[in-house]
C-alpha cells in the first residue's frame, strides 16, 4: 500500500535536536536535525535525550546509527498501523486481484498488419491512491516472436516512459511476458493524471496477431453468460480503469518511441491486437502520504519516544539512568489509575486513529470516512 521513496519524505518531517553539550555529543548531521514541523523528537518526552540513549548503546552502536535505525523503523510501524486502520474499515485493500481479461482463445482470426500502431488505452479513474498493476503481458501470435518491444506512453510525455522485450519460441500459441507495468493515477511525477498506452509497432511483429472478439471492451462481456462470471470479473477491472483497444493508422505513426496525436487514435472495442493482461487494481497511498506528511507529525512522534521509552525500561543499564527516571518511565508507559494518566501506548493509539480521521473522507475507495475508534485510558 506504500513504497520505500515515502519513508524519505517522511524523514524529513521531525528531526532529532543537538544535545545541549555538543563536546559531549557532537553536533548531528542536518540529515537528522532537519524538521519541516519545527518539532523535534525529544519534545514528546522528557526522558528522550541524546546522552540517556547513547548511555544504552552498545560500544560498536554508534548514535546517529541508532537514530536514523529508530527513525526508520517508527514510519514503517506508523504506515502499518495505518494501513491497519484502513483495512479494519474495509478499505485499502485489493479492489481487484490478479484477473485475467479473458481466459480463452479463438485461432482463426488473424489480423493484417498495416504498418500501424496498435495496443490499448488505460485510462484511470481520478481517484487518490488507485493504482493499477499489470503482472504480465499476453500476446496470442501466428509466428515465434525473436524479439518484439512494447512501448508504454503516457499522454504526458513525448517519450515513451518505458520498454519491454516480449519474446516467443512457439507459433499459433499464447505467450506470456511476466513483467510489472504500474500505472499511477497520482504518483508526483510528470505522468500524473495522465493516460497510458502500452503497443507495439505492426512492422516490428513477426507474423501476426490473433483477434480476440469475443470481449467488446467497451460494453463488456454478455452478462447473463456462463453465469456472469466473466462479465463480473472484467468489471471489477473496469470500473477503475477503462481499457479500449486502438491503432494509429500508418499515416499518423511518429518516429519510433514518440508519442502519436492523440486525436489521430482510432478506438476498436472488438479487436484486442492478441493482447491479454493478468492484472489487479490496489490502493497504494505513497504520495498521498508524502503529499500530507505533516499530518502523521504528532503520530510519528509518539512512536519514537514510546520506542525509545520502552528501550530504557528494559535495559540492564540501570546505573546508566537514574532510578527515580526509569520508575517515572515505567509509569508513563503504563499510565497512572491514581491521575488518571493515560499509558503512552494509549496515546499512540489515540495519534493514529487521529491521523486517519485527518486523512478520511477524500474518496470512497482508497480514503474513505474513518471509523470512532475505541477509547483507551488508565484503569
Amino acid at each position: 500500500m506504500f513504497d520505500n521513496r515515502v519513508i524519505t519524505e517522511l524523514k524529513k518531517v521531525i528531526g532529532w535536536k543537538d544535545h545541549w553539550d555538543t563536546a559531549e555529543i557532537p553536533a548531528l548531521p542536518t540529515s537528522l536535525t532537519d524538521t519541516e514541523s519545527g518539532q523535534y523528537y525529544q519534545e514528546y518526552h522528557p526522558s528522550v535525550r541524546l546522552d540517556y540513549i547513547q548511555a544504552l548503546l552498545p560500544s560498536n552502536y554508534a548514535l546517529q546509527t541508532f537514530l536514523d535505525d529508530i527513525e526508520t523503523t517508527a514510519i514503517n510501524q506508523l504506515l502499518e498501523k495505518m494501513v491497519q486502520e484502513k483495512k479494519l474499515n474495509n478499505a485499502g485493500m485489493d479492489l481487484a486481484r490478479n484477473n485475467l481479461i479473458y481466459d480463452n482463445v479463438l485461432k482463426d482470426k488473424p489480423i493484417i498488419n498495416e504498418s500501424r500502431f496498435v495496443g490499448v488505452e488505460f485510462y484511470m479513474d481520478s481517484t487518490i491512491g488507485l493504482r493499477a498493476m499489470i503482472h504480465r503481458v499476453g500476446l496470442y501470435l501466428t509466428s515465434a516472436q525473436p524479439s518484439l518491444t512494447l512501448y508504454l506512453y503516457n499522454s504526458l510525455q513525448e517519450q515513451a516512459v518505458a520498454t519491454y522485450t516480449f519474446s516467443s519460441t512457439n507459433a499459433n500459441s499464447f505467450t506470456w511476458l511476466a513483467t510489472d507495468i504500474i500505472l499511477d493515477y497520482s504518483d508526483g511525477t510528470g505522468t500524473e493524471g495522465g493516460i497510458w498506452y502500452l503497443g507495439y509497432y505492426q512492422d516490428d511483429l513477426v507474423g501476426q496477431a490473433i483477434q480476440y472478439d469475443s470481449l467488446n471492451w467497451k460494453n463488456g462481456y454478455c452478462r447473463t453468460c456462463d453465469g456472469g462470471r466473466r462479465s463480473s470479473k472484467y468489471n471489477s477491472v473496469a470500473r477503475y480503469v477503462q481499457m479500449s483497444p486502438f491503432y494509429i493508422d500508418a499515416s499518423n505513426v511518429p518516429a519510433v518511441g514518440t508519442i502519436f496525436d492523440t486525436d489521430d487514435m482510432v478506438y476498436t472495442y472488438d479487436n484486442n491486437y492478441g493482447f491479454n493482461f493478468n492484472i489487479s487494481i490496489k490502493c497504494n497511498l505513497t504520495q498521498f502520504w508524502i503529499d500530507n506528511r505533516l499530518t502523521m507529525t504528532n503520530a510519528l512522534g509518539k512512536i519514537v519516544a514510546l520506542k525509545v521509552l520502552q528501550m530504557m525500561k528494559a535495559s540492564s543499564q540501570v546505573s546508566a539512568i537514574e532510578q527515580n527516571v526509569q520508575i517515572n518511565i515505567i509509569r508513563d508507559l503504563e499510565g497512572d489509575s491514581d491521575t488518571r494518566q493515560v499509558p503512552f501506548w494509549a496515546q499512540v493509539e489515540r495519534a493514529v486513529k487521529a491521523t486517519n480521521l485527518d486523512q478520511a473522507n477524500v474518496n470512497s475507495v482508497c480514503v474513505p470516512c474513518a471509523r470512532k475508534g475505541a477509547s483507551y485510558g488508565a484503569i
